[in-house]
């Protein structure tokens, strides 16, 4: 497949050198680009010795080192380059120059569609035959959110790209939401509740016990002989809670799943020390899907669900944390620009492996079903990725950051307006993708 152009996370000055998989087995490239990388984090310094370690000696900190990583993972595009860093190994330009070597060797030595990136295989036939999704009921503004949050003006709303939010009303919380998601989706289908043989849901705010799967399944009236199962995940939630369903419908035998993800965020990032810039991103919303092992269903042909994929890249985890500390009191550290920076090359690396698992190019795409941190992240995404933004539908320009349900209520409205379209020359095509804290990160293609 074509490789497109880039944009390099180096500083401009350095010229970063382009390697091929052949180029960088050869040691003095891997040297050089080593060397350009150290080089853009020590604008006013003469470069170290090639053995010399550099976070040792103080030349750089724990963040410096990773923003080296950062530089030759985009530069040369080996996924998780340096996470873990092994042990013993002097962080040096010679060792990084032998890392870049190391992963590249492995990377010639995997089979196409094998690797560390390879998730679930297709070969079931499941679809979504439904879906549903219901906003919380009160519409803030963005003046309004910067006012209360302390936050300069016009930042939430020029900077991040939302206009508005939608919070929970005072009668709403996880389960009214999800209850309304999910009775939209069987609704859609024509199927009652008691059709479904397992109940798939993630929520990262839900905090009580029972837990939210039961806790939803109570509330829609499921049969007592139909499965409750909470997957976790936060914004990649709903990404691995199809993949779970998926998986159990291969061994269901009624073969019908009802999955949902719920969150209510504006109950949640209210302690003082939350940052004003980060509690202004988060509204509250739900989604639902009916997956079943039936091609249609009420007369319109269902989306089937293709392969997924998977990963953790670590090295990030310290972008986002969230700790509940005594009295309920919530911490967070919060580092937008290295999050949005991690995401935006995650999430192009996602849809690269999904070109290869469908074998159809980003071109052909009809849709694509991001998570949202807001709608510039996205922009940027677009931008990078070479996608047209008309074909991301934008939940979070109105609504806000919505956890979990962003990237399926992205897919609920690419689905829709896909069910309006006459007789498509071929047939529709939908990539997800999703990344979270951990760094986590998922995707997913439909067809």
């Amino acid at each position: 497949m074509r490789r497109r152009s880039r944009r390099r996370g180096i500083v401009a000055t350095h010229e970063v050198v382009a390697m091929s998989s052949s180029e960088s087995q050869d040691e003095s490239r891997a040297l050089e680009l080593s060397r350009q990388c150290v080089a853009s984090k020590l604008p006013f310094q003469a470069l170290p010795g090639d053995d010399d370690d550099l976070v040792e000696t103080g030349l750089l900190d724990s963040m410096g080192w990773v923003d080296v990583l950062i530089g030759i993972e985009s530069a040369t595009d080996i996924r998780d380059f340096g996470n873990t860093w092994p042990e013993g190994r002097a962080k040096s330009i010679r060792a990084l120059a032998d890392m870049i070597r190391e992963a590249r060797r492995r990377v010639s030595e995997e089979k196409p569609g094998e690797g560390p990136a390879a998730g679930a295989q297709g070969g079931s036939q499941v679809s979504i035959g439904a879906w549903g999704y219901a906003l919380g009921a009160v519409t803030v503004s963005a003046d309004q959110i910067e006012s209360e949050c302390d936050v300069p003006p016009h930042k939430i709303r020029n900077g991040a790209g939302i206009r508005t939010l939608q919070v929970a009303a005072a009668t709403e919380d996880e389960l009214t939401l999800g209850q309304r998601a999910a009775d939209a989706a069987l609704e859609m289908a024509e199927m009652p509740a008691e059709r479904i043989d397992f109940l798939v849901a993630t929520s990262t705010t839900f905090l009580n016990l029972p837990s939210f799967a039961p806790s939803l399944h109570s509330r829609l009236l499921l049969r007592e002989t139909g499965g409750a199962l909470d997957v976790g995940g936060a914004c990649v939630g709903l990404i691995y809670s199809l993949a779970v369903a998926k998986g159990l419908l291969r061994m269901a035998t009624q073969g019908v799943a009802l999955v949902v993800a719920s969150e209510v965020h504006s109950r949640r990032l209210n302690a003082p020390r939350v940052p004003g810039e980060f509690r202004g991103l988060f509204g509250d919303g739900a989604c639902a899907f009916v997956l079943t092992r039936a091609t249609d269903r009420g007369g319109h042909a269902a989306v089937r669900l293709g392969d997924f994929v998977w990963g953790c890249s670590a090295i990030f985890a310290s972008s986002l944390s969230a700790k509940w500390g005594e009295n309920s009191r919530l911490t967070v550290q919060f580092k937008g620009e290295q999050l949005a920076h991690a995401a935006v090359t995650q999430m192009d690396r996602i849809l690269e492996i999904l070109e290869n698992k469908s074998r159809r190019a980003r071109t052909e795409v009809d849709y694509f079903a991001f998570h949202q941190p807001n709608p510039r992240v996205v922009e940027i995404l677009a931008e990078k990725a070479n996608i047209p933004l008309e074909r991301i539908p934008l939940p979070s320009a109105t609504g806000g950051n919505l956890g979990s349900a962003t990237c399926g209520i992205s897919l609920c409205q690419a689905l829709t307006d896909l069910r309006t379209r006459p007789n498509p020359s071929q047939p529709p095509l939908i990539f997800m993708a999703a990344v979270g804290p951990g760094l986590i990160w998922g995707g997913a293609f439909l067809d």
